[in-house]
């Protein structure tokens, strides 16, 4: 198995890009020795993680920066990114990931009432590498409508998934894709469309939890200082039914969809209320069926067993203390 060292990190740009970005790297690691050394024991843990590392540069600097949620400290980041990995691999979902990470998975296709093209494609680490490793998008046509970035991790002892970023594309148009996006769904807006999917997934893969990033927890500190950030997390989270944790962020228990309470529903609405619970299920029954479906194996066959890699980065954040 190729041994994953810092190198691995660096991307391929010019040599002046690459050499500020390798000595940026190294000031990072060594600022942090025991923190990268726990890192790189995880990525060397499984040949399929050595692949992953291999494949997306980037994955490399997660342990560096805020991730997920501002309320993880370092040796939480390493806990929370070891477990999602662990995770995967518990799930056979490497192959997946590798594949979406050179250019995106597409897990589920259908037509809008108007006959407009609809996919959810996955995507792995980046685009929005500080608020999870998987992403998934709604396009529209081809156009992005709404993403969101989730991973898999423990909290406690509970199995989780976590939800660090719901945004829509950075264009002026992303609000008039969004409004059209809910009249060609039923009404279904594609936010809560992908909440929903993140959602089902978690309750699929046995989560106990969703958690959903708070205002304040948010990790993308430079967009916030700025006024880049204006979505109200907080409000979304509460229509969905969460409930606010004491750390700020928010919790809803992984459950199986329920159909809507027709008799709550006006009798002139309830169609279109069945509707979009149809498309709801249907899209939740695509999503899975791409990510459990067949695929190409990321590491040979004769890998080595999995060690427990949650218990590897606590014994790294131990040995740091």
């Amino acid at each position: 198995m190729h041994q994953i060292t810092l190198r691995a990190g660096l991307e391929r740009k010019s040599f002046a890009s690459r050499a500020c970005a390798a000595v940026k790297l190294h000031a990072r690691a060594l600022a942090s020795p025991r923190l990268t050394m726990g890192w790189l024991d995880v990525l060397n843990s499984h040949p399929a993680l050595a692949n992953i590392a291999e494949l997306q540069p980037r994955l490399l600097h997660k342990i560096y920066r805020p991730y997920l949620s501002n309320r993880l400290n370092s040796s939480e980041r390493l806990s929370a990114l070891a477990s999602h990995y662990r995770f995967i691999l518990q799930h056979d979902l490497a192959g997946l990931t590798a594949r979406a990470i050179q250019g995106g998975v597409e897990l589920a296709a259908f037509a809008g009432k108007s006959g407009a093209h609809y996919t959810v494609v996955l995507h792995a680490i980046v685009p929005m590498e500080r608020e999870g490793e998987l992403v998934l998008q709604l396009r529209c046509n081809n156009a992005l409508v709404q993403s969101v970035a989730f991973s898999f991790f423990f909290d406690g002892v509970q199995a989780s998934i976590g939800i660090g970023c719901l945004q829509g594309p950075q264009c002026g148009a992303g609000l008039e894709l969004a409004r059209n996006a809910t009249r060609d769904l039923h009404g279904l807006r594609p936010k809560n469309l992908l909440v929903r999917l993140v959602h089902q997934l978690g309750f699929a893969y046995g989560c106990s939890q969703m958690l959903m990033v708070g205002n304040d927890n948010r990790p993308v500190r430079k967009q916030l200082r700025k006024g880049r950030v204006h979505a109200d997390y907080d409000v979304f989270w509460q229509e969905m039914g969460a409930t606010q944790r004491s750390d700020g962020d928010y919790a809803l228990r992984c459950i199986p969809l329920a159909a809507p309470d027709l008799e709550q529903i006006p009798s002139k609405k309830r169609a279109e209320a069945r509707r979009r619970h149809d498309l709801l299920c249907d899209v939740v029954a695509m999503v899975l069926a791409g990510m459990t479906q067949p695929r190409m194996a990321a590491a040979p066959a004769s890998a080595p067993a999995m060690p427990l890699l949650v218990d590897a980065a606590n014994t790294a954040v131990l040995a740091a203390a």
